[in-house]
């Protein structure tokens, strides 16, 4: 169906799933994850977003989807954030989504930003700043949203590749040459000087973003996508906890909380000299845990410190945010719900990283390398 200008662009999709009942909680879970509110009415998630609005909807059998957006490139656009998740969370399932109604040619999306390095800053013995300028960066200036995707070029290429969103909300590359694209914690952004910073922690076994930063050099050139990911809700009391991939949020949020505020933070680092400067309300507490040479993801000293807060008599007026490896990811949920009794809505726990797998891995398994076990 051909567009034409000054109307509503509108596509929808019905997917025969018989297990969708399943896989409900942890797609709408995903789906409000990347920057999209979900109120759900009479059966039916309603989900707005600053591209266009949509519904999700479970029927007999599987489940509809409806998009609808003011402008073409919106339309993919919104189309990428619902297959994206859906996607990766039911990956097993190997879903097959066709889109009916309107269509548009692959384009960049909207948000698409390029960044430049402007400068290169060892924080820690294994910690690397890189700070980024750019022009337009203002959408990136959340306290709500506080990861990005950073899209990786090879230095000195002659024309960067860009990722484009097709008309069935797909990722496509010209030539079908991909470059690296990782998540990352945007540490600092200051749009006066439209600048950037992301914090890099330098693995044993570096994948390709993280050699990308160990080689980094000023003038490189990379691609910023987002923002996502939530940030921390208003509570009384806070728990911040995690691993070094955790600490750029840790720190951000940190420096963000009200003067008033009371709470803790639990931070996993190899040794004190991994331990960074904070700057955090005098009502919190900070504790940093050293794994003394213990690989990354095999202690169990984050959730040991978590089992010692005492919580208020009312867990949900708390609020806690971390992120980690998956495995200890996965002990620290199941004691928030089943242990401390807090509701869903009160904490935002993120699997950063899979100890024996790699984010490929992660994309292709879908939520059983991702989803708490």
């Amino acid at each position: 169906m051909s567009l034409t200008v000054g109307k509503r662009y509108r596509a929808s999709a019905i997917v025969q799933f018989a297990r969708i009942d399943e896989y409900v909680d942890p797609i709408v879970d995903s789906i409000a994850t990347h920057d999209m509110s979900v109120e759900e009415a009479d059966g039916v998630h309603h989900i707005r977003s600053p591209f266009g609005n949509a519904t999700f909807e479970t029927i007999k059998g599987g489940f509809r989807l409806k998009v609808e957006s003011p402008d073409p490139g919106g339309l993919n656009r919104l189309k990428h954030a619902l297959v994206g998740p859906i996607g990766f969370i039911a990956a097993q399932e190997k879903l097959e989504i066709h889109w009916q109604g309107d269509h548009a040619e692959p384009a960049l999306p909207d948000d698409l930003r390029i960044l430049h390095v402007e400068t290169i800053e060892d924080i820690a013995p294994r910690m690397r700043r890189i700070t980024f300028r750019g022009q337009n960066l203002e959408r990136y200036d959340r306290d709500d949203q506080l990861h990005c995707r950073l899209i990786f070029q090879q230095r000195d290429v002659a024309e960067p590749l860009w990722p484009m969103l097709d008309q069935r909300g797909h990722v496509v590359w010209l030539g079908n040459a991909a470059v690296p694209m990782r998540v990352y914690t945007i540490r600092q952004i200051d749009t006066a000087k439209q600048e950037i910073s992301i914090d890099f922690a330098l693995h044993a076994n570096p994948g390709p973003a993280t050699l990308w930063a160990m080689d980094a050099r000023k003038g490189d050139i990379v691609g910023i996508l987002g923002p996502a990911a939530n940030g921390p809700r208003h509570a009384e009391f806070y728990v911040l906890l995690g691993d070094e991939t955790a600490l750029p949020g840790i720190s951000r949020i940190l420096e963000n909380l009200p003067e008033t505020a009371t709470g803790q933070a639990f931070i996993e680092v190899d040794t004190k000299a991994d331990e960074l400067p904070l700057h955090c309300p005098g009502g919190v507490s900070i504790f940093w845990l050293h794994r003394n040479g213990a690989a990354p993801g095999t202690t169990t000293l984050l959730k040991d410190a978590l089992s010692s807060v005492q919580w208020p008599e009312n867990p949900d007026k708390s609020f806690v945010w971390g992120g980690c490896e998956h495995r200890t990811f996965s002990a620290i949920y199941r004691h928030l719900k089943q242990d401390i009794g807090l509701s869903r809505d009160r904490f935002v726990l993120y699997s950063h990283w899979h100890r024996s797998l790699s984010e490929e891995d992660i994309i292709a398994r879908g939520a059983v390398a991702y989803l708490p076990q």
